[in-house]
């Protein structure tokens, strides 16, 4: 009779039914610490799930199965890779762990990415619909009447710091914003961003890196960063509300009066540069009153814009040589999605007088005008879906 020790050790099983395929279990004597091979049996025949060997201690219980195809003896398990048997196993396994998980990264970031911006040109959507509702509730408090997009500061009018619609809107409590500036009697180097601010655009260019302008494209930084109109005369004051959003404006020239137009934007920027350089009877004009009477296409004219500069509609060429051809509305932004095959174009957000806000490519409107005549850009050919003068609510 062969001893306790031997590879021939008396084996017992307790038999669970294998489903598929012809596997062969090795296990580990705990008694001989030998291994005991037990031979292949057909798919019909109960193999153990747990081996009992009957050794010189009594009866055990091995945990160490292991389990290997009959088609060939390499095997490819989790345990195996995240504890490997031997140095040269680690490295392999290492080397399989490190692909995996490039492979996975090459996957999910383009996905992550994508996600992140989406969220982001959402919240920007909502930021300008909030910024909507409460210019509309600021224009019924004022009796229908349209604040300025901005006025320079003037004493003589009774604008000692100048007008700045963002700032008016949180200062009169339409809706809630940080000011920048704590104290009066500052600089703009005491300036500090605290805090959320609606009036920022979450894919806007951050507030340490650039500060808005007229750019030369609608991808430029200088269109896609803040702005705070009357700066130095805010930080006198100590109270300024910076903004990556433009209400849909002109300054004060002769084409902008209305109803003759023909470039009429819903509203107006006093600068005192052009037709009346006194900033009091600048504002007295009738042709530069705006009302929302003359509001005819709520869901289409657009009230607010994604840029920096306040006279965004400006119909002058790109001054960037690569799209002096090509672009012809050079102060609009365009933060979201992909940038176009030149990079001088992407996406933007318009909110309207409706309260909604709809994602446009800004490629449509910076082409020069149907017409082709000067340097005019395709605002002036927008007769619905986008209305940008109030004219052209036909």
């Amino acid at each position: 009779m062969p001893s306790d020790r031997s590879p021939a050790a008396r084996v017992e099983t307790r038999s669970t039914p294998v489903r598929s395929g012809l596997f062969s279990y090795v296990s580990e004597s705990f008694a001989s610490k030998e291994f005991t091979h037990l031979k292949q049996y057909p798919s019909s025949v109960p193999i153990s799930r747990h081996v009992l060997f009957r050794g010189s201690s009594g009866l055990c219980t091995s945990p160490h199965l292991s389990v290997r195809s009959s088609i060939g003896s390499a095997c490819f398990t989790l345990v195996g890779v995240v504890h490997p048997g031997s140095s040269s196993g680690r490295s392999r396994s290492s080397t399989v762990v490190i692909g995996i998980i490039a492979v996975l990264i090459g996957i999910l970031l383009p996905a992550l990415n994508k996600a992140r911006r989406g969220a982001a040109t959402v919240q920007c959507s909502s930021n300008m619909k909030q910024i909507a509702m409460a210019m509309l509730m600021y224009i019924n408090q004022n009796k229908g009447h349209f604040p300025p997009t901005q006025i320079k500061a003037d004493a003589a009018s009774g604008y000692t710091y100048g007008w700045w619609w963002p700032t008016e809107l949180v200062r009169q409590r339409y809706i809630k914003a940080p000011s920048v500036y704590d104290t009066p009697g500052g600089t703009i180097a005491n300036r500090r961003f605290t805090g959320s601010n609606v009036f920022k655009c979450p894919e806007g260019v951050d507030q340490d890196d650039a500060v808005g302008g007229a750019g030369a494209f609608p991808t430029d930084a200088k269109n896609n960063a803040f702005t705070i109109a009357n700066d130095p005369d805010a930080a006198t004051e100590g109270f300024a509300i910076p903004s990556w959003y433009q209400l849909c404006s002109r300054s004060q020239q002769s084409s902008g009066g209305y109803p003759a137009g023909p470039k009429d934007c819903p509203f107006m920027l006093f600068d005192g540069v052009n037709v009346e350089t006194v900033i009091s009877k600048a504002l007295a004009r009738p042709e530069f009153q705006r009302t929302l009477s003359m509001v005819k296409k709520s869901s289409e004219l657009v009230m607010i814009v994604e840029a920096s500069n306040g006279n965004w509609v400006d119909q002058k060429a790109s001054p960037d040589p690569r799209y002096a051809a090509t672009v012809f509305l050079a102060r609009l932004g365009a933060r979201h999605g992909k940038k176009s095959a030149d990079g001088a174009n992407a996406w933007t957000n318009f909110a309207f007088f409706d309260g909604h806000v709809g994602l446009y490519e800004t490629a449509q409107y910076t082409k020069k005008n149907k017409n082709g005549t000067g340097t005019d850009n395709m605002l002036v050919d927008f007769y619905r879906d986008t209305i940008f003068y109030l004219r052209n609510q036909h």
